[in-house]
């Protein structure tokens, strides 16, 4: 079991303490005689020990300075986001028509319509005219023209008719406009000229048409009527040749 022992303190440690309260109070009289309230001043202030909040406002006030420059403007900062759309506003007056434009291109043709309804019949009666010959309601061809016959001395380039019972040179047209020649021809020239034809009875292109008696035979556009030097028979026949003229 363990004693406590009472122990005094030693003169060294007394005296410590003594100069301990010594110095405290010292410290403290001087801070209250030497310095009164609100009376410290620059040499008893340390350069930097003082802080913003050991100022008064009053203080703090003093210390402002005049306002500086405005500095330079910062960088234009990134666009920011599209904001919602506004609600649309109530809509304008009609502005004047503008002048009209230019016509455009012609379009394509447009599909054939329906047939229309069947007109009324026509008259009953009535001379027909054109290629038809007769009265309505019957009317027929109008009959070929008479025949253009051509005798020996209107023959050229030594041709000949080749005599009855044969047919003889001659031109005709039919009311649709058709030429039809005719005749058997004998002893001639191959590739002269026979005869020529009159305006209206001209084709419009030349022909190259095949005759009897193993010939061919050449109608020209200016009326010009030759037979070809085919084959060795010395007769040639222009029957059955039928053409439509164009000129």
């Amino acid at each position: 079991m363990h004693r406590f022992v009472s122990r005094r303190p030693s003169p060294a440690l007394v005296v410590s303490l003594v100069a301990l309260f010594v110095a405290l109070g010292g410290t403290s009289y001087a801070a209250i005689t030497l310095a009164p309230n609100n009376s410290v001043g620059s040499p008893q202030v340390i350069n930097g020990a003082l802080q913003t909040v050991d100022l008064s406002r009053k203080a703090k006030s003093a210390l402002k300075g005049a306002r500086g420059a405005r500095g330079p403007a910062g960088e234009a900062g990134s666009i920011g986001a599209a904001g919602p759309a506004g609600a649309a506003g109530v809509a304008g007056a009609a502005g004047a028509a503008g002048a009209a434009g230019a016509t455009g291109p012609v379009g394509p043709a447009g599909a054939t319509g329906p047939a229309g309804a069947t007109g009324p019949v026509g008259p009953a009666t009535g001379a027909a005219g054109g290629a038809l010959a007769g009265n309505y309601p019957n009317p027929s061809f109008a009959p070929m023209e008479a025949w253009h016959e051509l005798a020996n001395a209107a023959l050229g380039g030594l041709w000949t008719n080749f005599g009855a019972p044969w047919s003889t040179a001659a031109y005709a047209k039919d009311s649709a406009g058709f030429v039809h020649l005719k005749g058997t021809l004998t002893a001639g020239t191959f590739g002269a000229v026979i005869f020529t034809l009159p305006v209206g009875y001209r084709p419009a292109q030349n022909l190259f048409e095949p005759s009897a008696a193993q010939r061919n035979a050449y109608i020209y556009n200016d009326g010009s009527v030759e037979i070809a030097t085919d084959g060795t028979d010395t007769t040639a026949g222009l029957d059955g040749i039928v053409f439509k003229a164009g000129a």
